[in-house]
């Protein structure tokens, strides 16, 4: 996946580096956030995990590393999709251009 993913760097290398370091520990707590409140934990390691997502993930976002997944890549490479594959749309709203595919259950 990291093949057809594109980085976008939103800093230089030396604050990159401790901003990407900063994410790590963001994401950690978030998982781990994540894991407590499927158990409705909220002591002081919920606590703490909500502390450092909340400090650390600000300079990770402004900062960090950002990789965007680039789809025509990924199915130029694989061939899984063809755009013939997909029917066209049913329906067409004039005023706002929406498309919508009509459903047919049952058949």
């Amino acid at each position: 996946m990291l093949e057809d993913s594109i980085p976008m760097h939103k800093s230089k290398p030396p604050l990159r580096w401790i901003a990407n370091w900063a994410g790590n520990l963001a994401s950690r707590g978030i998982l781990d956030i994540s894991y407590m409140e499927e158990d409705a934990y909220t002591g002081w390691k919920y606590k703490v995990n909500l502390f450092l997502w909340n400090t650390f993930w600000p300079i990770y976002d402004r900062w960090g590393t950002v990789y965007i997944w680039d789809t025509d890549r990924y199915w130029e490479r694989t061939g899984m999709v063809d755009p013939d594959y997909f029917p066209p749309w049913d329906f067409e709203d004039e005023e706002t251009g929406d498309a919508f595919r009509i459903i047919r259950a049952g058949k």
